[in-house]
């Protein structure tokens, strides 16, 4: 069983630039990486990197459960300055997450989200009486995501909670 490294309670106030996807959590995987290329393109040509303190994400908009695959919304995204002023275009989009989360600090192998991801929801949300605020979840990369099945990766799973 993936259990975190802590558990940790944080009000989320940012500013991020986004790239939607609508469809199966497979075609986003594979169209994933396209996606943070042109994101770290828009955000480099507009001078958007903080080193140190610039994030990425992926946002989960839709439970898998109940949505059917092919309706499926996840983005990626990347948290910047409040400052910025940032035009839209057609692919990045500007939003805001704010909300309480419960947050998940996790070692993870490439195979370990979905069981990470479990665990948020069924163990620590349960034992702990907390209600889910409607909300999008995410997951923060602290480290760059695991490139291969051996090497790990320190990621926050964020869970929107009341």
């Amino acid at each position: 069983m993936i259990e975190p490294i802590e558990i940790t309670t944080q009000d989320v106030d940012v500013k991020i630039i986004y790239i939607r996807f609508r469809g199966s959590y497979a075609a986003f995987r594979k169209q994933s990486r396209r996606m943070f290329k042109t994101l770290f393109t828009f955000a480099t040509t507009n001078e958007l990197i903080v080193p140190g303190v610039t994030k990425v994400v992926t946002m989960y908009d839709d439970n898998p459960f109940i949505t059917a695959d092919n309706q499926l919304r996840t983005s990626v995204a990347m948290i910047i300055p409040d400052t910025t002023n940032v035009t839209e275009t057609d692919e990045i989009c500007i939003g805001r997450i704010i909300s309480k989360f419960g947050v998940g600090h996790f070692e993870l192998g490439a195979k370990d989200y979905e069981a990470a991801w479990q665990y948020m929801y069924q163990d620590w949300l349960l034992k702990n009486q907390q209600r889910v605020r409607d909300a999008v979840p995410f997951e923060l990369y602290v480290t760059d995501p695991p490139k291969n099945f051996k090497d790990k990766g320190q990621t926050d799973i964020y869970i929107p909670i009341n």
